[in-house]
């Protein structure tokens, strides 16, 4: 997820590590952090696999030189791209990430065809299918399950709906991003 990230981030522009670390924080959220220690051996391996290349600082204009350490500069390669496009493809892992790693392929949709997105879009709602028929075998479990004390029960039962209803409501999001997709693509014909 942290790669497709950094190739979607210099897709279009070469950046420092230090802006692609503070982007990717904001993108994640304010509960989870990416430490450097995570993200500079990614950047590191990346390098190695020739996938980014540093690239000299430009120094702005009038700007003395010796001053200050100059920022390391990554720069997206061929190999890179295709590495970008493969991934932007690929089918995302069923994991406790998977949301986030699809809002890194969503915030990529510019960059990918049509037929990307619409793939995408369909395993995203595969995935949210595959979550809701969970919680609805959840939900029959514990509310038939005579061995939970009726007070954690209720709380328990209260809990899988809440998580049901979120992802319904997913479903029914990504269902219309989909459905405009389509509208989209019969327009241009």
């Amino acid at each position: 997820m942290n790669e497709l990230f950094i190739l979607g981030e210099l897709m279009n522009n070469p950046m420092h590590g230090y802006l692609l670390h503070q982007i990717l924080n904001a993108i994640v959220g304010p509960t989870r952090k990416i430490s450097w220690g995570a993200l500079y051996p990614l950047i590191h391996s990346m390098l190695a696999d020739g996938l980014i290349e540093q690239v000299p600082e430009e120094q702005p204009e009038g700007a003395r030189r010796g001053k200050g350490k100059k920022k390391k500069i990554y720069k997206l390669t061929d190999e890179g791209r295709i590495r970008f496009f493969r991934l932007m493809e690929e089918p995302i892992p069923y994991s406790p990430d998977y949301e986030l790693h699809f809002y890194m392929k969503l915030k990529n949709f510019g960059l990918v065809s049509e037929e990307v997105q619409f793939l995408i879009l369909h395993q995203y709602k595969d995935y949210l299918r595959y979550e809701i028929r969970h919680e609805e075998e959840r939900l029959v479990y514990a509310g038939g399950d005579k061995r939970i004390p009726k007070e954690e029960q209720q709380y328990i039962l209260t809990f899988f709906r809440h998580r049901l209803e979120k992802l319904r409501f997913d479903e029914k999001w990504v269902l219309q991003l989909i459905h405009q997709h389509r509208e989209n693509r019969q327009g241009l014909e």
